[in-house]
């Protein structure tokens, strides 16, 4: 059987080394599939803290925002008021 005199004979070891190639194959397949979820685990980690970063800063500009307006809302009421007493002053003016 295993002497190798014709043609139907079939080495003795080579069920054993093609087993053995198919376990490398999936143990490299394995491998990679480790290696990509490392890394996507990895980037996903680096999304998150990135996504928590844009809805600080949201949060912020929306603040900003606010405050912008009001500020604006108050230097509308405080040039309209000067406006007011430019007018009082020179109507005062005119007066005399």
């Amino acid at each position: 059987m295993g002497t190798g005199g014709t043609d139907n004979s079939v080495p003795p070891f080579s069920v054993y080394i093609n087993v053995e190639y198919s376990e490398y194959i999936f143990i490299g397949i394995g491998a990679c599939f480790s290696i990509i979820g490392y890394f996507l685990k990895r980037e996903n980690k680096r999304l998150e803290s990135m996504e928590d970063l844009i809805h600080k800063i949201n949060i912020t500009l929306a603040k900003n925002e606010v405050k912008d307006c009001e500020r604006w809302t108050q230097t509308d009421k405080r040039l309209e008021d000067r406006r007011m007493d430019i007018r009082k002053l020179y109507d005062l003016v005119q007066k005399k």
